[in-house]
């Protein structure tokens, strides 16, 4: 954020001062009348050193402006470019001024006669901002702005007065700030809004011969990050009773037979994510959307997403994905209560 900071000053013009005012050498003579320009203000649009600006001087008049008013503006040289603004790069204006002709452009000055459809007595404006501009110096300071107003064009009235343009190296400020990767996952009844509650279980419940059982619960998630997330899943182990076990999947397909996963009447236990949802860019890592795998017992990449996704807490079941656990017995599956602890992280990309 800049801080514009802007003096203004009012110069009297003094038979003693006139000449430092005064351009190529004008002098007073004793019939010249002299009244200072009031409200005198320079605004720069960027005050930085070394920087192409737009001027903007205000003044209001001692002595009503006539038309044909002479108006010399004066200004430090060391704000260059002042030798290549063309009429066009100037435009004055204010009450019933209705146009400007500007001319004489050296760097440091240039002026501007004025054709005015009435007397001239509120804040006149000069403005610099066409295609060519001035730039401001390379070291830091106030920096003068003078105008003179040669009223009627005649000679025999002068007004004036001056303000200083401020530039500064060390006036900007640099804003900063860092916004951190925010992650969420919690776990949800299947299709629900509804957190598990602790402790999170998946019931396969009583075991048959005859069919599959499974148990299914969501996963949701969000984060802030553009590349997205991965959502790892590990294991304490099998899925045991004590010693006994009921066996893992093994390979793509869960087991040897045709068909993908868990078949009844063969002892089989895996998961899979049977469902992406519709948000987030979400995908199975791996096999685990073609069929069920065994679950690992090393952290291993689950689901992944490649975008930014709504946290869960705004409820939106389409940053959930699904999960299944599947199992199956045999005739020779020890009898008993089986249970694995399964554990899921999350971590930007």
């Amino acid at each position: 954020m800049r801080t514009k900071r802007v003096l203004n000053r009012a110069v009297a013009l003094a038979t003693a001062a006139a000449a430092g005012l005064m351009p190529f050498g004008m002098s007073l003579v004793n019939n010249v009348r002299a009244a200072s320009l009031t409200d005198v203000s320079v605004a720069l649009t960027n005050e930085a050193v070394s920087s192409t600006d737009n001027v903007v001087i205000t003044f209001t008049p001692n002595t009503a402006i006539t038309n044909g008013t002479i108006l010399e503006v004066s200004y430090d040289t060391g704000i260059t470019g002042g030798a290549s603004l063309t009429d066009g790069d100037v435009d004055v204006t204010g009450t019933n001024i209705t146009s400007s002709a500007e001319s004489g452009f050296v760097d440091g000055y240039f002026r501007s006669t004025l054709t005015t459809t009435g007397s001239v007595t509120t804040t006149v404006t000069i403005t610099i901002d066409g295609a060519n501009e001035l730039t401001t110096p390379a070291t830091s300071g106030n920096y003068n702005f003078s105008v003179i107003a040669d009223i009627g064009g005649a000679g025999t009235t002068y007004d004036s007065g001056a303000g200083l343009a401020y530039v500064a190296d060390d006036n900007d400020i640099t804003v900063t700030a860092v916004v951190p990767p925010v992650i969420d996952m919690e776990l949800y009844q299947t299709g629900t809004d509804t957190e598990l509650t602790d402790p999170n279980t998946c019931a396969l419940g009583v075991l048959s011969l005859n069919t599959v059982s499974s148990c299914d619960y969501d996963i949701g998630f969000g984060t802030n990050n553009t590349a997205g997330l991965t959502i790892q899943v590990t294991s304490d182990g099998d899925l045991d009773s004590g010693a006994d076990t009921i066996d893992a999947c093994t390979g793509t397909n869960c087991d040897g037979l045709g068909a993908a996963g868990v078949d009844a009447g063969q002892e089989e236990y895996g998961f899979r994510v049977s469902d992406t949802g519709a948000g987030c860019s979400a995908s199975a890592a791996g096999s685990y959307g073609t069929a069920d795998q065994a679950v690992p017992t090393t952290a291993t990449n689950f689901v992944t997403t490649t975008a930014t996704c709504a946290g869960t807490t705004l409820g939106n079941s389409a940053q959930h994905v699904e999960v299944t656990h599947s199992a199956s017995m045999a005739t020779d599956t020890v009898v008993g209560s089986y249970n694995q602890e399964v554990t899921y992280t999350a971590f930007t990309n």
